[in-house]
């Protein structure tokens, strides 16, 4: 399990690296562009994404099932995908924080965003008895 484990853990801060350099990168260009949408409106339709990639990646993931007739190798590498689909929407979940942030520049928002990742990291490790129940189910 310590493989599933090692990407698991791995995987938030990638993510989280990704998603500030894209804010940041982005930054110093919507700052500048007058006719930029409302704050609030932009925070929405985010929003809103967000909700359609979450409800597309759940429903991925719930299809991804276990059959104890196949290898044990084949189950394995397919609960690391389900938990992989899990942690990208885990992930997406620091965006509203990320937006926020990028559009108030308040570094609370900031912080938020770093704890609420540290935080799902910390609830979601995968273990040998979450992968045996998810393969009994």
């Amino acid at each position: 399990m310590t493989g599933v484990q090692k990407v698991h853990f791995a995987q938030f801060p990638i993510q989280a690296a990704l998603m500030l350099l894209l804010a940041f990168s982005t930054g110093h260009r919507l700052s500048t562009v007058a006719s930029a949408p409302a704050p609030t409106t932009t925070i929405l339709t985010l929003s809103l994404l967000l909700l359609v990639v979450g409800a597309c990646v759940y429903l991925v993931s719930k299809r991804i099932r276990p059959n104890l007739r196949r290898p044990e190798e084949q189950n394995r590498r397919l609960y690391m995908s389900g938990i992989i689909l899990r942690n990208s929407f885990l992930g997406i979940l620091g965006l509203p924080p990320l937006m926020i942030y990028h559009t108030s520049g308040d570094w609370l928002d900031l912080l938020f965003f770093g704890l609420l990742l540290l935080a799902l990291c910390l609830l979601t490790v995968p273990t040998e008895q979450k992968y045996r129940r998810w393969l009994l189910r």
